[in-house]
């Protein structure tokens, strides 16, 4: 096995290799050619598919690579991915897009801050005591936090090439209100839910339960991915924010009623700071800035043991009495989302809703009506920080119990994965993609031990099925059914 100090050099040769290879050989040209104008590159006789194939055969062969070399510090596990892609991403971002010199000096910048918080170890200032070693959870993300607020596009980056001002169909279809016949789908699906647990057991309406709570979730990112076209990779901060308030607010005496308000308070107020600075940015460099705030949040609950318990989160976070059961806390919860998922379909369709569909299409063509862009898009940033802290108090109630890992990237993942399940334009798509995600995931982890991949595979399939979501792929059909 290679020794890690044999394998320092490694790094650079892979680095002169790959500068030499994108701007040396005709390859290397050809994929730089494509990725400024992929239209183009084809028209000239390229083969772009084979050549981006390539492309991604190098990086999975790179990948591979890295894998190996990282096996002498640390061996091989099932919690490898999320951490290694969260990593990867940083590195990229940090060191701009499109930069390999950028990556290569960014890794170093990440290592060596890492390694400088665990030789300061504890330092004391006054009554205060900082500990260093734990700052290496998130320093990567507090290096991109702070790269991202000088620099916007990385290092090494440049602006990306301005987007084309003319709307796409798929843009254009978003426009028209969702009229009566989806109103009349979405309130039917709705009964539907409301209808099911009365033929279960209470299994089936803590499952219903969590439809509904997660429904919320989805439609809070949709709302901010599908109509104002902002990609968050930390949505789940808002989430947590909620539920964490909720929580200690009931352990200090408040009313589950009152506690409740707290929610989407605290998950507005931390959505209005970190999308001041989000805003700021576009594209990869947003999403992967709303992660590093995601982060910075989920430490702070995983370390500050006084406040939020720490690892083992909060616990005895129950309803009121009136609440207790499993049925009056359903209907509860189904009154409180039905409410806030009208509430997220009257505000997509007023005109702030278009206001923001506007900066979304074409920014220049929405600043030169007199719509300031940076503003809507802030106001709809915290509108769905409060959405899902809404979300995440109902969620603590419902379990009873709160941890840090409500906070964490695979929350973020999950209501990702819901949005695109359900369809990104769909009107009941959250519901569906929510309904669709729990339901799989709990009948394989029923059915088998491999249920995650078997889970994997069955997002993959529908995927592949219903490339707009189910939510989309049903529009798509109701409208063939008119015609």
């Amino acid at each position: 096995m290679m020794r890690p100090r044999s394998s320092i050099g490694i790094g650079p040769a892979i680095l002169l290799a790959l500068w030499w290879l994108l701007k040396r050989t005709r390859w290397g040209m050809l994929v730089r050619a494509a990725t400024e104008n992929r239209v183009m590159v084809q028209a000239l006789g390229v083969n772009e598919v084979w050549l981006f194939t390539s492309v991604f055969f190098l990086g999975a062969l790179l990948a591979g690579l890295a894998g190996a070399l990282q096996l002498p510090r640390e061996s091989a596990n099932l919690a490898m991915d999320l951490s290694v892609i969260a990593e990867a991403f940083v590195v990229t971002v940090v060191g701009g897009l499109g930069s390999i010199p950028g990556a290569f000096i960014a890794a170093l910048l990440i290592g060596l801050v890492k390694a400088v918080c665990i030789g300061l170890g504890q330092v004391q200032l006054g009554s205060v005591v900082i500990a260093f070693p734990k700052l290496t959870l998130v320093a990567e993300f507090v290096v991109m936090a702070v790269v991202l607020a000088v620099k916007p596009y990385g290092l090494l980056g440049s602006a990306p090439a301005a987007p084309p001002t003319t709307p796409v169909t798929e843009h254009r279809a978003l426009v028209r209100p969702p009229g009566r016949r989806s109103l009349i789908t979405a309130l039917a699906a709705i009964a539907i839910v409301a209808l099911l647990p009365a033929i279960g057991d209470e299994y089936d309406l803590v499952l219903a339960t969590d439809v509904l709570v997660f429904a919320l979730f989805a439609a809070s990112l949709q709302f901010m991915l599908g109509v104002g076209g902002l990609a968050s990779f930390g949505h789940a901060a808002y989430f947590g924010l909620g539920a964490y308030a909720a929580a200690l607010a009931v352990r200090h005496g408040v009313a589950m009623e009152a506690a409740l308000v707290f929610a989407p308070a605290a998950a507005l107020v931390g959505a209005l700071i970190f999308g001041w600075f989000c805003v700021r940015l576009s594209g990869i460099y947003l999403a992967m800035l709303t992660l590093a705030f995601a982060q910075i949040v989920w430490s702070v609950a995983f370390q500050w043991d006084s406040v939020t318990g720490g690892s083992n989160g909060l616990i005895g976070v129950w309803p009121p009495a009136w609440l207790g059961g499993k049925q009056a806390y359903f209907h509860f919860t189904l009154c409180v989302i039905a409410a806030a998922l009208i509430a997220i379909a009257w505000l997509a369709h007023t005109p702030f809703g278009y206001a923001l569909r506007a900066g979304r299409d074409s920014r220049l063509r929405a600043e030169a009506s007199g719509i300031d862009v940076r503003a809507t898009q802030w106001a709809a940033f915290a509108l769905a920080g409060a959405f899902a802290g809404l979300a995440g108090g109902l969620y603590a109630f419902s379990k009873g119990s709160i941890s840090p890992e409500t906070l964490a990237i695979p929350r973020s993942v999950d209501a990702l994965v819901m949005v695109l399940l359900g369809g990104l334009n769909a009107l009941v798509g959250p519901l569906l993609g929510a309904a669709a995600f729990i339901g799989l995931q709990d009948s394989l982890a029923r059915a088998t031990e491999y249920w995650r991949a078997g889970l994997g595979v069955a997002i993959l399939l529908l995927v592949l099925v219903f490339p707009l979501g189910i939510g989309g792929a049903a529009q798509w059909l109701l409208a063939r059914i008119r015609r």
